[in-house]
């Protein structure tokens, strides 16, 4: 499968239920064309680097996604019938991009293996001392 990622703009002036409902259906068009979403990241209000359609600000979205065949030109079919979105953008990763996204995703992994191990450790040593107070205290009477 080859990996795309997808940026488009939202007018801003949308309420959040109308943000989640336009992301949703971008995710539901991405799945039901056998798509695998990868991650989504809403990027929030921000302003525009020119004026579109007379507004200075719009609401950001990222998704990356795999998918084979023809889904970039479904996608823009349905980016071009939703008023609510100003811009869209959506390219396929190159090869370089493919090893620095695997890269990231194995540094991660790593760091929430080590923080899983370090969250470990000083629970037992605040039971360990927990013990040992008990038996100084156990000592001492």
């Amino acid at each position: 499968m080859t990996m795309y990622e997808t940026i488009f703009i939202l007018d801003s002036l949308l309420t959040p239920e109308e943000i989640d409902k336009t992301v949703d259906r971008i995710k539901e068009v991405i799945e039901s064309n056998n798509g695998k979403l990868l991650t989504i990241d809403k990027w929030g209000k921000r302003r525009l680097a020119y004026e579109i359609q007379k507004k200075q600000y719009g609401f950001y979205v990222a998704i990356e996604f795999e998918a084979e065949g023809n889904l970039p030109l479904v996608l823009q079919n349905e980016y071009n019938f939703n008023d609510k979105i100003l811009r869209y953008l959506t390219y396929r990763y190159t090869k370089n991009k493919i090893k620095a996204h695997q890269k990231e995703q194995e540094k991660k992994k790593i760091q929430t293996e080590s923080l899983s191990i370090s969250d470990e450790s000083p629970a037992e040593t605040v039971v360990e001392k927990n013990e040992n107070e008990k038996v100084k205290e156990a000592d001492n009477d």
